[in-house]
């Protein structure tokens, strides 16, 4: 890649963070394509939060355009202020734990690949090779509650991309962070702030005790106290770098040779 199209491409990846990604107002999975959400949360406190990212279940899921890409959102700024504000006046951040979930929860157990979810993996958290449907399907329906209760709340209803916070009830985040995973399911999808996370998607398999192996993503995402929110994408070597890559192992194999010959 040359300079001048490196150039191009880092004001297109800024340009995107900046400005995001634009959906419509908060849904749940019930349709088929829910918002991708961050949730804070804080059982200390009972308190939690919910952010509107603005991408899919659809666009983000594995290999899918949003999910390639590198991305940040700032969300003590904007629309999200106030929730982030809100919720930080009753939560203590030592004991806040965060998450970030999409998922589908349209379809039949009969076709593979109708229903599935995104979540976040906790570093060092293993993943589940098998996952079921019926578990699936359940989770979905978990996650589907809790956003439906939230989309009432905070400025859901008003702005693009929005924010609420919850302390009870179906919209309290405890309600799918079950066991600080995706509805008691899969692997262990929370972690601290000023901590990364990985990202892996689950998809239905035939019947209900059908499975597919789960897409773990090459990407992580980043939760500060500050309220920057990154998304990075790891990098792909460019073709130059191989060409150095190769050419430093054919060094150190003549060196090798060399020395066994001598």
């Amino acid at each position: 890649m040359n300079i001048k199209m490196k150039a191009l491409v880092a004001v297109a990846v800024a340009a995107m963070s900046i400005s995001g990604v634009a959906s419509a107002a908060l849904d749940s999975g019930a349709a088929g394509n829910s918002s991708l959400v961050l949730t804070l949360l804080d059982r200390n406190s009972s308190a939690s939060a919910t952010f509107d990212l603005g991408f899919t279940y659809s666009s983000f899921s594995a290999g899918g355009s949003d999910s390639s890409v590198s991305f940040n959102w700032n969300l003590g700024s904007g629309d999200y202020a106030a929730a982030w504000n809100e919720f930080f006046s009753l939560a203590d951040a030592n004991s806040v734990v965060w998450n970030i979930s999409a998922g589908d929860n349209l379809g039949l157990n009969t076709e593979v690949g109708t229903k599935g979810f995104i979540t976040t993996t906790r570093e060092g958290a293993a993943v589940p090779e098998i996952v079921r449907t019926v578990q699936i399907s359940g989770a979905a329906t978990a996650f589907d509650k809790y956003v439906e209760a939230n989309k009432a709340l905070g400025n859901h209803a008003d702005v693009e991309n929005g924010a609420s916070v919850a302390t009870n009830g179906s919209a309290y985040a405890s309600v799918f962070l079950n066991g600080n995973k995706f509805s008691n399911i899969g692997p262990l999808a929370t972690s601290a702030l000023d901590t990364e996370q990985g990202v892996v998607q689950y998809v239905t398999g035939l019947g209900s005790t059908g499975y597919v192996t789960p897409s773990i993503y090459d990407a992580t995402f980043r939760l500060g106290a500050d309220g920057l929110l990154t998304y990075t994408v790891a990098a792909v070597p460019e073709p130059e770098t191989y060409a150095l890559l190769l050419a430093g192992l054919g060094l150190v194999g003549a060196a090798a040779r060399r020395r066994k010959s001598a």
